[in-house]
C-alpha cells in the first residue's frame, strides 16, 4: 500500500477573485469548479493544471489577513514545471504583467528555475525541464534557495 499521487493542493488567499485571475490569467491554470462559502470551510476556486493535478484558492471570512511566510509552519512554496526552453518566455510574460521575479537561474538541482511571489506573497516557482535542463523530472523534492 502507498500513495500514488497528489490530488490537490489548496492555499489560503485573502481575495479570491484577484487570486483567482493570477492564476488562470497569468499562469494559465483552467479554473473547473467555484464553491460557495458555507460559512465554515470558505469560498473556493478550484483550478486544473494540464496534466489535471488540482489547485485550489480558498478565501476563509474569518482570515486574519496576514501575508505569507515561508518561514511559518506550512507551506514553503509551489513549484510548476514547464519545458527549459520556455523559461525565457514565462521571464517575459512575468514581466509584461509586472511581476517581479528573478532571472532564471540554475536551482541546486541545476535545473533552471524563476522565482516569484503570488499576489499574498506565496513563493512560486517555474523549473524547467526537459532538454537542456539537469535532469528530465517533473521538478525537485528539495527546497531550492
Amino acid at each position: 500500500m502507498a500513495i500514488n499521487g497528489l490530488h490537490h493542493v489548496l492555499l489560503t488567499v485573502q481575495d479570491l477573485e484577484r487570486s483567482s485571475a493570477f492564476y488562470t490569467g497569468l499562469l494559465g491554470l483552467t479554473k473547473v469548479k467555484e464553491i460557495a462559502d458555507d460559512g465554515v470551510s470558505g469560498a473556493k476556486t478550484i483550478c486544473a493544471l494540464p496534466d489535471g493535478r488540482l489547485l485550489g484558492l480558498v478565501q476563509h471570512q474569518n482570515s486574519r489577513g496576514e501575508p505569507f511566510d515561508e518561514l511559518r509552519t506550512g507551506l514553503d512554496h509551489l513549484a510548476f514545471t514547464v519545458p527549459a526552453a520556455e523559461l525565457a518566455s514565462w521571464s517575459q510574460r512575468l514581466a509584461d504583467a509586472g511581476v517581479e521575479h528573478s532571472p532564471p537561474a540554475p536551482s541546486a538541482f541545476g535545473d533552471p528555475l524563476i522565482v516569484f511571489r503570488d499576489p499574498d506573497r506565496i513563493q512560486l516557482q517555474i523549473y524547467g525541464t526537459g532538454p537542456g535542463s539537469a535532469r528530465t523530472g517533473t521538478g525537485s523534492a528539495q527546497r531550492d534557495d
